[in-house]
């Protein structure tokens, strides 16, 4: 029954019938503890040990994880919690950890934002230069270059255009070089200028004559310069290998990483072990076991209290151990369909899709997709990211291929071309050949994802390095 305003003021009764679905704070829990990503699954151990007292972290290694006191109180207990102990799951949560596993160490390495923030406030104390500097530093792309136009930021501080253009030039200034340039240009732009004299006939064809160097003019270059063709193509080539994109090659940043999953070669089969290092080892404190075991000794608050925290322990050491099974299952699945690419490579790699992994392990897609993120597994062939054995299929010949293995012939034929650079069209025509039907544009999209320039550019490239 709810009350309504109507047009004259009055309120009315009203009542209306609708469905609605909602979840018990228990199903929520499930949800999240089942699908939790694995970095924020440490998080949520600690979190569940601090908020129930029937819980407890553990950290004596030496620990005999089957001598607990249940069997001693067992029959004593209630019917939920005897039901506990007799199911096949543990009265506790221990990671899976390899023996002997190194601790990496990681140096706080500050990230480059943080960087240019501090240059910039060692070079002013000025507060309304640190506000648009800090401004600008948070408005770089990931490439490090500057997308938001100066007149943009002028007109946000209500300061003219001449500020901003100095305050950019200062924090142009920093490292790394070409950091806060407008575009490719301006970036190597501002590289070469921290040593003009080095590069002295390359500044002057990035600054006058940038359109003819895109075009690989090298003719109409050398006239405008009035200088011979070699030492153009010499410049062009030596051009050519600074990088544009300062940020490319992650500044300030360290990462280590350590697999989630190891999968050796036993024999013909493969041998799965998870990795979970970090985790802590989760139990029931055994220590609030006897007020269940003689309720009639305790008062009837401190009784439910207990059953109340006890309950949701059993509950929460449940869905621990079910989302280890869904993720064993997940990773055993995929280990299963992927076999050949472990025996023999990339160009036996099944075709592999959500949809397929949910179906055989009866999970939701987006459970799956939190299990996969952040995960790497170890295998004879290297280290992956886990994302790395899913991929699209196309029929070919009566039967699926994986779009991966198509990305591999892609790049497989233009590492092995001469003097004539296959085209898109032609690669379409090679593929077909072999009973795969794919589109110009789809072959133009593949090859852009491995970072293989067109026919065109890969021509212009053997040139300047011929």
């Amino acid at each position: 029954m709810r009350y309504r305003l109507f047009n004259d003021r009055s309120l009315r009764q009203v009542q209306k019938l609708r469905l609605e679905q909602k979840l018990t704070p228990r199903q929520v829990l499930q949800i999240r503890i089942t699908q939790i990503p694995r970095l924020e699954l440490e998080h949520l151990i600690y979190q569940e040990s601090e908020s129930n007292p029937m819980l407890e972290i553990f950290e004596d290694e030496e620990l005999d994880l089957r001598t607990e006191s249940a069997e001693e109180v067992k029959d004593k207990l209630q019917e939920e919690i005897k039901k506990f102990f007799e199911e096949d799951y543990p009265t506790f949560f221990a990671p899976t950890e390899l023996k002997e596993q190194p601790e990496k160490q990681t140096p706080y390495i500050s990230t480059l934002s943080e960087h240019l923030k501090s240059e910039l406030r060692l070079e002013t104390s000025d507060p309304t230069t640190i506000e648009i500097g800090e401004y600008i530093i948070d408005s770089l792309n990931n490439d490090g270059f500057l997308d938001i136009p100066i007149v943009s930021i002028s007109e946000y501080f209500g300061v003219r255009i001449k500020k901003v253009e100095k305050i950019n030039k200062l924090i142009q200034s920093f490292d790394p070089p070409g950091i806060a340039a407008r575009n490719p240009r301006e970036s190597i732009q501002l590289q070469m200028e921290r040593e003009p004299k080095k590069w002295k006939l390359e500044l002057k064809i990035v600054k006058n004559y940038w359109d003819y160097y895109e075009n690989n003019d090298i003719e109409e270059i050398a006239k405008r310069l009035n200088i011979k063709t070699p030492e153009v193509k010499k410049a062009l080539s030596k051009i050519q290998k600074i990088n544009p994109r300062p940020t490319s090659h992650n500044f300030g940043e360290i990462r280590y990483v350590i697999p989630n999953i190891i999968v050796t070669k036993k024999g013909e089969d493969y041998e799965i072990a998870i990795n979970e290092p970090n985790l802590p080892f989760l139990r029931l404190n055994t220590k609030y076991l006897h007020i269940l075991q003689s309720p009639k000794d305790f008062d009837k608050k401190t009784v439910n209290f207990v059953k109340k925290w006890m309950d949701r322990a059993i509950f929460v050491l449940r869905c621990f151990e079910m989302r280890r099974r869904n993720f064993r299952n997940v990773v055993n699945f995929i280990i299963g369909k992927q076999k050949e690419f472990l025996e023999k490579g990339v160009m036996f790699m099944n075709p592999l899709r959500l949809v397929d992994i949910a179906t055989a392990t009866n999970l939701n897609e987006s459970t799956i997709s939190r299990y996969i993120k952040d995960t790497y597994i170890q295998t004879p062939r290297g280290v992956f990211h886990l994302k790395h054995f899913l991929s699209g299929r196309l029929e070919a010949k009566g039967r699926y291929i994986s779009t991966n293995v198509i990305r591999e012939k892609i790049k497989r034929m233009t590492n092995k071309e001469g003097e004539v650079h296959l085209t898109d069209d032609e690669i379409v025509d090679t593929l077909s050949k072999e009973g795969i039907d794919i589109s110009r544009r789809t072959v133009a999209k593949y090859r852009k994802q491995m970072g293989i320039p067109s026919s065109r550019k890969r021509k212009r490239e053997k040139k300047l390095y011929d």
